[in-house]
């Protein structure tokens, strides 16, 4: 993994922020300056702790200054991407937006405070608050926190509740350009769910109003997997075998097209009678 890019700028894109940022020392506090350009040089360096240690630095010398909201995303940048200690990363994050919502480091940091819960912890229900927060602190970049929700409930196995955040995306956002994603999900969460004739309902309407989305050959491939646990062996044999040639994993489209017609076969086959059992004579 590039370091540059997993420790620093994932929100708002490039080095130029940390120059524009220093070139501004003459409106902020001097010595907050000096241990930001401190901070970034350990940070080069790979000493994380220390380059903590600096950013703090920033932040209790020139609370209110230009550079404390950058420092504070460094901090959390640095303990959760390079020293891995997910705990502090949260704090920092959450200074971060308490302080500073408008900054547009805050959206990031508080994505990130949900996807630790969610990735990290493993707290789907602590991941579900957080993106909840960010939907309220952040409502113009709402849709993309929703969808993780959703994804939470999934694994929850909450399916309605999921359901009902994709819904609210498709109609709050319809303008997405992952519509098809969010119509698939909702499919999926029906097939997950054991409902599969409203999962191939589903399918079928995303087929319909996504001819060419590259969720296509999933929706071939899931409506034949609820063909086949519907017991519509043929139906769905017939699906899997069009999907030769387009299906990403030839190899699991290989084993299903072979499991189904091993069953068809056994099916077929007469069934020996069943000799009756003479009675011992006592």
């Amino acid at each position: 993994m590039n370091k540059k890019h997993s420790g620093r700028w994932q929100v708002v894109g490039g080095r130029w922020v940390v120059i524009l940022c220093l070139s501004l020392l003459s409106a902020c506090d001097r010595s907050g300056g000096e241990a930001y350009k401190k901070g970034e040089e350990l940070w080069e360096a790979e000493k994380y702790v220390e380059a903590v240690a600096q950013y703090e630095k920033v932040v209790s010398d020139s609370p209110k200054g230009h550079l404390a909201t950058d420092a504070l995303y460094q901090i959390g940048n640095i303990n959760y991407l390079n020293l891995r200690d997910y705990s502090k990363a949260i704090e920092a994050y959450r200074r971060l937006v308490e302080m500073s919502p408008e900054s547009p480091f805050s959206p990031d940091a508080q994505r990130k405070v949900a996807d630790i819960y969610k990735d990290k912890f493993g707290d789907l229900k602590g991941a579900v608050a957080e993106y909840k927060l960010f939907i309220k602190v952040f409502p113009k970049e709402a849709d993309k926190a929703i969808y993780q929700m959703a994804r939470c409930h999934v694994l929850l196995k909450e399916f309605g509740k999921a359901r009902e955040q994709y819904e609210k995306i498709l109609k709050e956002h319809p303008d997405i350009d992952y519509a098809d994603d969010v119509h698939y999900q909702i499919a999926n969460s029906y097939y997950l769910e054991g409902k599969t004739g409203e999962a191939i309902k589903q399918f079928e309407g995303l087929l319909e109003g996504f001819p060419d989305s590259r969720f296509a050959a999933d929706a071939r491939f899931e409506i034949a997997l609820a063909k086949e646990e519907d017991g519509n062996l043929q139906d769905a044999l017939s699906i899997l075998e069009l999907l030769r040639g387009t299906y990403h994993d030839e190899r699991v489209l290989e084993l299903r097209i072979k499991g189904i017609q091993e069953r068809i076969a056994a099916k077929k086959r007469p069934v020996p009678p069943r000799v009756a059992k003479r009675k011992r004579s006592r």
